[in-house]
């Protein structure tokens, strides 16, 4: 039987088709219509079950695939295919991803920057940031809600051991409610009156404003001029006042809404306290009747002593007894000369620190003659005082606890270039170990500077930090009023910052004068 020409080139193609297909099936692919790759590795310690054959993605991009995985000397050797086109750099990274939360791994590239170079075909990418091992992640979530499970069951047994007291708790502010709204529907009244007054001062405030700001400018402008070798530095010091008045302009609301607090409390204290006042006024009466009638009758006392009557004017006639008397008048008379000459200065100013972060400081300074004087001060600190408590085992947690601060100083102040002073101070500084040294330029001008909190316990989450280190400078713009502004905790480049704050100093003759005009608002 003889086959056609046409049937014969049938079959031999038929044959070959077989033969291809086999091919195929056996290799997976024919390396003749391989596109040209490139070769590169990579090592890991864990490639969490990442398989030969697998995607290699670049940049998200599929680009490849995992040619073989190995393990060399305790480490997993992944050598994988790139396609020619595809250029890797010198600080490429590597790591392994999966495909939905519990589909097959692959292998993720980033390609790295062009600046870093390329890297040659066969070349070995450096760093791999491992993999997302599920069952660690499991085993993590496990132990968190162990953990929070203690602590619901730890609060729950706080909650019923401190059953009552947490009832009497909600009974005290359902009558502490019921109580302020009684004392302002009492009050109403004294309430309005107190709104006028505040809007008045608010006011007042807006309207005097601009020349305030204005003073400040005119006083950031002067600054400029002092201490000519010192220039860029004073450049530096104007710049942070200007940003201080920026500031001041913006928390003015702030302040206007403390003082109309202030006047609302203080009109609320006098209406709430109106009997206590008159009983008060009574209790004078009574004490003046009473001091009169004691006058008399130590008047005839001292007439009957002035005869030399009875055994106290016999006393009296005595000469040595005179003398030993005398010498003591005389001592409590050196005694007063000392305190006329003490001089008592009492302020109060407050500072804005980096972050928002403020001071309240009230201050009290005693200086009995030109050589010393001691310094008081009451600190209230926004930042509060930082410290660990440890609610479980090797677990720790960071609170803060907010109460007034003090300091409590000696000084002495020496001679220095010209008619300037330096005073050298030291003692307990806002409820630390402090010490400080102060530049009096003039009456006006001073550089300050305190160095305190040696252990810095104020921030547990930074280690090795050094002592704060605070420096500014005081200008007298005033009468009383000063502006103070400088740097913080200069020591430590992570934390350092400035600050700024306006106060008031009263000396003891101020003072007489404020005392004596005061009047009570007596109904």
């Amino acid at each position: 039987m003889r086959f056609s020409n046409e049937a014969k080139v049938g079959f031999l193609v038929f044959v070959f088709s077989l033969g291809f297909a086999f091919v195929i099936l056996l290799f997976g692919d024919i390396p003749l219509f391989r596109p040209a790759v490139k070769t590169y590795r990579v090592y890991f310690d864990n490639v969490g079950g990442l398989s030969q054959g697998a995607e290699v993605r670049v940049a998200g991009i599929k680009a490849g695939k995992v040619k073989s995985v190995s393990l060399k000397e305790g480490k997993v050797e992944v050598v994988f295919e790139l396609d020619k086109n595809i250029t890797l750099y010198k600080n490429a990274e590597a790591e392994i991803g999966t495909l939905g939360l519990m589909g097959d791994k692959y292998l993720n590239i980033y390609p790295g920057s062009p600046s870093a170079g390329i890297l040659e075909e066969r070349g070995t990418i450096d760093k791999s940031l491992g993999y997302a091992d599920m069952d660690r992640l499991v085993k993590e979530m496990t132990s968190a809600s162990e953990t929070l499970r203690l602590m619901v069951e730890n609060f729950q047994l706080i909650l019923s051991e401190n059953r009552e007291d947490i009832r009497r708790v909600i009974q005290n502010l359902e009558a502490l409610s019921y109580n302020l709204n009684l004392i302002a529907m009492e009050n109403r009244d004294a309430l309005r009156g107190a709104i006028n007054n505040i809007n008045l001062l608010a006011y007042n405030l807006n309207r005097t404003l601009p020349q305030t700001i204005e003073s400040i400018d005119r006083l950031a402008k002067t600054l400029e001029g002092i201490a000519v070798e010192n220039r860029q530095d004073i450049r530096e010091v104007v710049a942070n006042l200007r940003q201080l008045s920026g500031d001041l302009k913006t928390t003015l609301p702030e302040l206007t809404t403390n003082l109309n607090q202030l006047s609302k409390n203080l009109n609320l204290m006098v209406s709430e306290n109106k009997e206590d006042i008159k009983i008060s006024l009574s209790n004078l009466a009574e004490l003046s009747k009473s001091l009169r009638e004691s006058s008399e009758r130590l008047n005839s006392i001292l007439t009957t002593i002035d005869k030399g009557e009875g055994t106290l004017g016999k006393l009296v006639k005595d000469e040595e007894l005179y003398r030993n008397v005398l010498s003591g008048v005389k001592t409590l008379s050196k005694t007063g000369e000392v305190a006329d000459k003490t001089n008592l200065y009492i302020g109060f100013r407050g500072e804005l620190y980096r972050g928002g972060d403020s001071k309240g400081i009230l201050s009290i300074k005693l200086q009995p003659d030109g050589e010393k004087y001691y310094l008081l001060e009451i600190v209230g600190d926004s930042r509060g005082r930082v410290y660990k408590e440890e609610i479980l085992p090797n677990q720790f947690i960071v609170k803060k606890e907010f109460e007034p601060e003090i300091t409590v100083q000696y000084a002495r102040i020496f001679p220095f270039v010209g008619n300037s002073e330096l005073v050298l101070r030291g003692g307990l500084k806002e409820s630390t170990g402090g010490i400080g040294a102060d530049l009096l330029l003039s009456e006006r001008l001073a550089i300050t500077s305190d160095l305190l909190d040696f252990r810095r316990k104020d921030r547990p989450q930074d280690k090795d930090l050094k002592p704060n280190l605070q420096v500014g400078v005081n200008y007298k713009v005033r009468g009383p009023l000063y502006v103070r502004f400088g740097g913080d905790d200069l020591l430590n480049a992570k934390h350092r910052g400035a600050f700024g704050g306006v106060g008031l100093m009263f000396t003891d003759n101020d003072l007489k004068y404020l005392l004596g005009g005061i009047r009570l608002p007596l109904p």
